[in-house]
Formats: structure tokens, C-alpha cells, sequence
């Protein structure tokens, strides 16, 4: 399988989603202004086997190895990023960004992926009102001038972002679902569609290189 963005259906059963969740209950989290994160530290030593675990799971459908991997709970939206390297270059290229609801009170639950990209891990937070809110090592960049996005389309998903326009284009609107695998190239720009507030919704997010 080619670097595409797509979802696969039922990755993961529901006895390996209540796993996952009683996972995260167990780690130390940190809170970043959008969401509470629980990084599973996965290149530590002692953790080889949950890696390898998560690792079986995802070489069934995608190729890649396993770099990173968080289980997070948002309480608001994210914006515009993507998932490249933080300040030098990885030993292997980027694969793919693949995220794995695990809960989902919202039925409309998506995420945005544009067809731009950078292969550096770069957000536009601070151009489209969100400040300096779910920024941990991404580098904050001015949103370059263009109009690319519609009106309706900002309306519909992204009324959390304070802008008029985007200067990108829409490759993909990947629905969440419970157990199903969103995955997209970590370079391509992507941004969570917007969300009521209180309402409860889980994910793991892991990142891969080629092998």
C-alpha cells in the first residue's frame, strides 16, 4: 500500500479498545490546552512488548514501524499541523500518521486532511486563533497567503479557527469510528473538524517511518 489517506475498518476489536482505555487510565498525562495526553513510551526499553502489540496490529494493513504512540482524550479542537520531524531529520522517512478512535460520543467526529505539507512538524496556531494551545514541539508558522478552502466547507467543519480563508485543499473528511484506523502521510497537513463541547472522545495516535 502507497502513501494514501484512508480508513480501515475495524482494526482493533472492542476487548482491545477497553484495553487501550484501561492503558491510559494507568500513565502519566499532560495537559497541552486542547487535549490530555498519555505518551505509552514506546522507545523505552521495558515497553517492547506493547510495542510489538500495536506494531502486529498495524503491519496487517499498513507497512511502517512504529516511532511514536499517545493515547489522548480531547476536550477542544486542534488545529492545522502536521506530524513531520521536531528539529533534525529522522534516520528513516516519514511513513504514515494513523489514529485509532477508541471513544467517540460525537457521531460526526472527523479529521481534515489537506494536501499540502511539511516534512517538519509545523502548526499554524497562533494565525488561526488557538495561540499557543496544543503546541508541545511544533513549530508555530505564519499561514501563507491564499484561498483554497470554501466558505461553506469552513462553516460546516472548521468554525473553531478564527480565519476567512485556507490556503489548502481538501484531499480527505475521515469520519471516526470506534475501532476503525484513520491513516494519512505524517507530512500532510491535517486539523480536527470541530466539536461539541462535553462530549467524551478517546483516540491512540501512532506514527511510523518506513521501514
Amino acid at each position: 500500500m502507497g502513501k494514501k489517506t484512508g480508513i480501515i475498518k475495524n482494526i482493533i476489536d472492542q476487548s482491545m479498545v477497553n484495553y487501550l482505555l484501561d492503558y491510559y487510565n494507568k500513565l502519566p498525562k499532560a495537559d497541552n490546552g486542547l487535549r490530555i495526553n498519555a505518551d505509552t513510551l514506546i522507545d523505552q526499553d521495558f515497553n517492547n512488548r506493547f510495542k510489538d502489540k500495536m506494531q502486529n496490529i498495524i503491519n496487517k494493513d499498513l507497512p511502517g514501524s512504529i516511532c511514536h504512540c499517545t493515547i489522548y482524550s480531547d476536550y477542544a479542537p486542534g488545529g492545522i499541523h502536521s506530524d513531520g520531524y521536531i528539529e533534525a531529520k529522522e534516520k528513516y522517512p516519514l511513513a504514515n500518521t494513523i489514529l485509532i478512535p477508541l471513544v467517540s460520543e460525537f457521531q460526526q467526529n472527523a479529521t481534515i486532511i489537506f494536501n499540502e505539507s511539511s516534512e517538519k512538524a509545523i502548526t499554524f496556531n497562533e494565525d488561526t486563533g488557538l495561540g499557543a494551545k496544543g503546541i508541545r514541539s511544533y513549530e508555530q508558522e505564519k499561514l501563507p497567503e491564499g484561498e483554497g478552502v470554501s466558505t461553506n466547507f469552513l462553516s460546516t467543519y472548521l468554525n473553531h479557527l478564527k480565519v476567512d480563508t485556507l490556503p489548502f485543499t481538501v484531499d480527505s473528511v475521515l469520519y471516526w469510528s470506534v475501532g476503525s484506523a484513520l491513516y494519512w502521510p505524517r507530512e500532510r497537513f491535517h486539523v480536527s473538524a470541530n466539536f461539541p463541547k462535553n462530549t467524551e472522545r478517546k483516540a491512540v495516535v501512532i506514527l511510523t517511518n518506513e521501514n
